[in-house]
Formats: C-alpha cells, structure tokens, sequence
C-alpha cells in the first residue's frame, strides 16, 4: 500500500476567501462543496498546513486525503500509485501518518507543490522518486 504519490491541486482559494485564506473554517467549507459534502473523519492542522481524511458516509473504504497549504491558499488531492481505486479506510490513514511518517510533508505543504514526486512506504520517510508529476488545476466559480 501506498507508493510513488500523486498531488493534485483541487481549489484555489487565492482570489476566494476575504481574509487572505487564513480562515479555516470557509477553506474546509469549500473543500467539503467541490467534493459533495463527504464526512470528515480525520482533521490534523499545523501552523502551515491542514490535513483532511474524508469519507463518503456509509462507505467506510471511500476516504480521501487533502491537505490546505495555509500560505499558498490552495486545497490538494493526496492520491498514491497503489490501486486502491475505491479509496482510503481509517486505518489505511492512521497507517499513512505512524508507519509512513506522512505528516513530515504535511508540515511544509510547499513541498506538495514541487515538480517532483515523492515515495510514501510504510517504515521510511517520504522521500523524492525525481519523476515529475502531472497536476491538473481546477479553480472554483
């Protein structure tokens, strides 16, 4: 489980938000509408950066990672090469931040935003694959 990462920039919130992004109740209010208002079920902040796991409810295998970079305003999409196509359980995220030490990104979000790829396994610290990733950004109305 887990593998080379994908991080895929879901909302800019740059022009969006009246207090500069520093509000973190409407950046999550946002997150939760552009993916259909899905359960949280994990919150983690950090001065810099804010990790969600959503879930869609009564889909315990659904769950999703995003994580908010506080300075950059900007929502993005944690998915890994790792076929796990229906998505996250709660113990798959609980593995990801112990066993993957996950939230040594999380921590610095610019790192997320980089042209290179990162390898999350379980027992070592994320680290650089030096393939570039793909991103795809969609700005909300």
């Amino acid at each position: 489980m887990f593998g080379k990462m994908n991080v895929i920039p879901v909302i800019d919130l740059r022009n969006a938000l009246g207090d500069g992004g520093r509000c973190t109740d409407e950046a999550v209010a946002r997150l939760l509408d552009v993916a259909e208002h899905p359960t949280i079920e994990k919150w983690i902040q950090f001065p810099k950066a804010l990790f969600l796991f959503l879930v869609i409810a009564g889909d315990p295998e659904s769950g999703a990672f995003y994580v908010y970079d506080r300075r950059a305003m900007l929502w993005f999409w944690v998915d890994f090469d790792d076929e796990k196509f229906g998505g996250y359980t709660v113990n798959d995220f609980d593995r990801l931040v112990r066993e993957c030490r996950f939230l040594d990104l999380v921590e610095r979000p610019y790192l997320l935003a980089g042209k290179n790829r990162w390898i999350v396994e379980p027992g070592l610290r994320p680290q650089q694959s030096g393939g570039v990733a793909e991103t795809v950004m969609n700005k909300p109305a």
